[in-house]
């Protein structure tokens, strides 16, 4: 079967796939990786997004469908930048090559608004989670299934990353750019966005898209920024027609 890596995104870990492994692993050859400074997992160097993507690099198979959410959408970038022969296609989630505003980038949120996000999560991780977990939610009805699966991810992401992990990331989101580098990028690459995310607006994907050699682009009616979790079904079909 053809290889699929899952990476998370920041304030997360791979436990945030747990409910989608059962479907995915009939379809594909599913390595969940965590990030470095997650789980007990050690940090790398200096933390930058270069440095993740090689720890990445370095654990998986060649030839592999890299699947990103958020943070994990841009280590994936940069891995099929610098260790393309590991990544045969991109599925890049409520990923952004810039997730803030600034040289003529307008397709993201401010500076002070990401800033915000992020010291409320270093602050009191378990209750910003448990917001956002909930927004991402409200797109789609709150049935008693979503919300047994908010209370199982909350359970699941109980242990916290390693000091310094968030702060890091941090730093990684507000400085990266990846708009340089879009059309070296040769794998096909399939971005998936939510309508109403608030973190990365979905025109970003669909300008990124147009950007790249191969690059395609969905959004999802309804969906926020983890639309594999509000919209399962819809992002299931998406991730087996383009990976498999």
């Amino acid at each position: 079967m053809q290889p699929l890596i899952l990476l998370h995104g920041w304030g997360f870990n791979g436990s945030v796939w747990d409910s989608l492994l059962p479907e995915l692993q009939n379809n594909f050859a599913v390595t969940v990786i965590d990030l470095p400074g997650y789980r007990s997992r050690p940090k790398v160097g200096g933390m930058t997004l270069g440095e993740m993507a090689e720890d990445v690099a370095e654990q998986v198979p060649e030839s592999a469908v890299w699947l990103g959410w958020s943070l994990g959408g841009q280590v994936a970038l940069q891995a099929a930048l610098n260790w393309p022969d590991k990544v045969s296609k991109l599925i890049l989630v409520g990923s952004t090559p810039r997730f803030v505003q600034g040289g003529g980038w307008r397709e993201a949120i401010k500076q002070k608004v990401l800033d915000d996000f992020g010291k409320a999560l270093i602050r009191s991780r378990e209750t910003t989670i448990g917001r956002f977990l909930t927004l991402q939610m409200l797109g789609a009805k709150m049935s008693g299934e979503s919300r047994e699966l908010i209370k199982k991810l909350k359970l699941s992401l109980s242990e916290p990353p390693l000091n310094g992990t968030l702060e890091a990331g941090l730093q990684v989101l507000n400085e990266t750019d990846l708009r340089p580098y879009l059309g070296s990028i040769k794998q096909p690459a399939h971005w998936i966005m939510g309508e109403r995310d608030q973190l990365v607006p979905y025109s970003a994907g669909e300008i990124a898209a147009g950007q790249m050699e191969s690059g395609t682009f969905t959004v999802i009616e309804g969906a926020a920024h983890a639309p594999f979790l509000s919209h399962r079904e819809q992002f299931m079909e998406e991730v087996i027609r383009f990976g498999r």
